[in-house]
């Protein structure tokens, strides 16, 4: 996303408009390059007023479960690494048993360590169901940010969706990715080729992908 945001919408957006700049005869020109300018990176970051509320708010989703993995990476390392240090602790009292001729541990301690034991597989057992929520939120999510991606009319923003998607991976898991003419299909059929960001598609390599769904 960033790079897609810094050089396929900002910088190609820029370019565009110092040639303009460069060629225009008046003020106004200055002025209407300017506001084409803005026009584009609002449309590119999905932040003018038809795409605020679709594609920049599936987004957000998107984003959203990132955070929540996040969150959740972190607790599952809390847990796993105090279930880790209390197993040494424990193996370590057992040791010091040994080396003092007492030889094991008392039933209390042995129970403490076994409720604990079984305190924390519980935790696993929930985390485990969380992650799967975090995972189909996801990708349902982006399921949904491509599919309007390649529903769109402007080929830029359907090619987009084809670079984050360039294995087709979440293409083959819903049958919608599937329906909606690709950017190909459309320059063959003749429907038009004026983009947003003029000269900017096809200048571009493939982006990265969004990371969750390659995991799968």
């Amino acid at each position: 996303m960033q790079y897609y945001t810094l050089f396929e919408v900002i910088e190609c957006s820029w370019s565009n408009f110092t040639k303009r700049v460069q060629n225009a005869s008046a003020l106004d020109d200055i002025l209407a390059a300017h506001e084409d300018f803005l026009n584009e990176v609002r449309v590119g970051t999905f932040l003018d007023s038809k795409t605020k509320d679709t594609l920049y708010l599936h987004l957000d989703i998107v984003y959203d479960s990132i955070m929540k993995l996040e969150e959740w990476q972190r607790t599952f390392y809390d847990i796993s690494h105090k279930e880790c240090s209390d197993r040494k602790k424990f193996d370590e009292v057992i040791v010091q048993s040994e080396k003092s001729g007492t030889y094991g541990v008392t039933t209390e301690k042995r129970l403490e360590r076994d409720q604990e034991q079984k305190m924390f597989e519980q935790s696993i057992s929930t985390l485990k169901k969380t992650l799967d929520g975090i995972g189909q939120s996801y990708e349902k999510s982006v399921n949904a940010f491509l599919f309007m991606l390649n529903s769109s009319k402007d080929q830029n923003l359907q090619l987009f969706g084809t670079r984050l998607d360039f294995n087709e991976y979440y293409k083959n898991r819903d049958k919608r990715l599937k329906k909606p003419l690709t950017y190909e299909h459309m320059r063959l059929s003749g429907m038009g080729h004026s983009g947003i960001f003029g000269s900017r598609s096809g200048t571009i390599g493939t982006s990265p992908r969004l990371a969750y769904g390659s995991s799968h």
